[in-house]
């Protein structure tokens, strides 16, 4: 008797520090720990082959949806080269900076600011001071805002060139490439200069719209003929300003993503965009309700996982 009570209270201490350990894997494995653990994990787990956790590739494109709370942020990887869409606010920098070296990034071949909006470009600021940047893309749109000097100045200060988004101009990233769409006019909203993207990796297709709304895609559907894309990054958090049924039945995607802050004060994402992009076919994420979200392609087919 004494024996199986010496074996049951090892199982009751070893199975909450199992759990613990499992736990702790799995968030390493998402790269949302503390860095001062997710670093020598990672490498442990590196110097074991994936002892702990599969390897991350860098074969393939991945699109990472950084849960920022009510901003944007979006980290592109492919084949070894990086670039980040947005930063999210000056609040959420340091979670943006994190994930970026979890994922292995040491510098980016693009920064692309959308429009100067904080929830926007304020974490951008971080990461232009933290990581070696070769090329920053912004509307040309300006504004008077602390945010939008302090990107400015820190730009100046790094001495990075900008290359003002222009249309139809198209660069690499590994074996994928991009196309600015828009702004296609200079608008009186600065949401409606957001720099729009649309990036191809073989036979995908990924569609990230800033806060742009239904003004500047009116003008998409005029100028382009063809705005298909299998994946749709949600202009404006879901505001019922932007995604017009015309636009999403243009793009026809099979996933959208709506990043936007849990419990927002602005009542985003709107339900009638929410029953637009259902209606649309879409599989939808919300990064509110699931985090950040990953997609994946191989060029032919897309897979997903979301942190909650």
């Amino acid at each position: 008797m004494a024996k199986k009570k010496k074996k049951l209270k090892r199982l009751l201490i070893a199975l909450p520090i199992a759990l613990v350990f499992i736990l702790i894997i799995n968030l390493c494995d998402q790269g949302i720990l503390p860095q001062q653990l997710q670093k020598p994990l990672d490498a442990f787990n590196n110097a074991t082959d994936g002892l702990l956790y599969q390897k991350k590739t860098t074969k393939a494109l991945s699109v990472h949806f950084i849960d920022v709370g009510q901003g944007d942020s979006t980290l592109i990887s492919c084949e070894g080269k990086y670039m980040l869409i947005d930063g999210g606010t000056s609040d959420v920098a340091q979670k943006v900076e994190n994930y970026l070296e979890s994922q292995g990034v040491e510098s980016l071949s693009y920064v692309v600011g959308t429009h100067p909006h904080d929830d926007h470009i304020g974490g951008l600021v971080g990461v232009l001071g933290k990581f070696h940047v070769d090329n920053v893309i912004l509307s040309g749109a300006t504004t008077t805002t602390n945010s939008f000097k302090r990107l400015l100045n820190t730009i100046s200060d790094k001495k990075y060139g900008i290359l003002q988004a222009k249309i139809g101009n198209t660069y690499n990233l590994g074996g994928a490439k991009f196309t600015i769409l828009a702004p296609l006019a200079k608008y009186d909203e600065l949401n409606d200069m957001s720099v729009v993207i649309r990036l191809t990796y073989k036979n995908t297709s990924f569609l990230f719209m800033g806060d742009a709304s239904s003004i500047s895609e009116r003008d998409m559907l005029s100028k382009y003929k063809d705005l298909s894309a299998d994946v749709i990054k949600i202009g404006h958090h879901g505001s019922k300003t932007a995604s017009s049924t015309d636009f999403l039945k243009a793009v026809h995607p099979s996933i959208a993503v709506i990043s936007v802050g849990r419990d927002n004060s602005y009542g985003l994402p709107s339900n009638e965009v929410v029953r637009r992009v259902k209606d649309s076919g879409a599989k939808l994420f919300r990064t509110d309700y699931d985090g950040t979200v990953v997609i994946e392609s191989d060029g032919k087919k897309l897979s997903y996982k979301e942190e909650k």
